[in-house]
């Protein structure tokens, strides 16, 4: 039994993309956060170095979680966002994976730009 299951087919990683941003900053307005800057930066540095065809977004089943999943300089990276750090965590692999970075509203542009080139590098 998989723990996730994708949403539904994606055509490209855009539409992966795409669905995981609606989902991040509806459930980030319904708890008056504003992510929306922050993921939308954290995704356009998805789009940047993620390998071509390797982004998918799925559900947790038991909390409706979304979570994208994709391959950045070879390393299969999860993104969701944890309600208690309001903030959107990077792993390692799953997301269960030991937490690389989290993403929120304290996050400068600059370390959006340095988390992805070291990830690429």
């Amino acid at each position: 039994m998989a723990l996730f299951a994708p949403v539904r087919s994606e055509t490209t990683d855009l539409d992966a993309v795409r669905r995981y941003a609606v989902r991040v900053i509806a459930q980030s307005e319904a708890e008056d956060l504003q992510m929306k800057a922050v993921t939308l930066a954290l995704l356009g540095g998805i789009m940047w170095r993620a390998a071509p065809g390797s982004t998918e977004m799925m559900q947790d089943a038991a909390s409706a979680k979304a979570i994208l999943s994709t391959t950045l300089g070879g390393r299969n990276l999860t993104f969701a966002y944890d309600q208690n750090t309001e903030s959107i965590e990077m792993r390692e692999g799953t997301t269960d994976g030991p937490v690389l970075h989290r993403f929120c509203n304290r996050t400068l542009i600059g370390d959006f730009e340095r988390t992805f080139s070291a990830l690429w590098g």
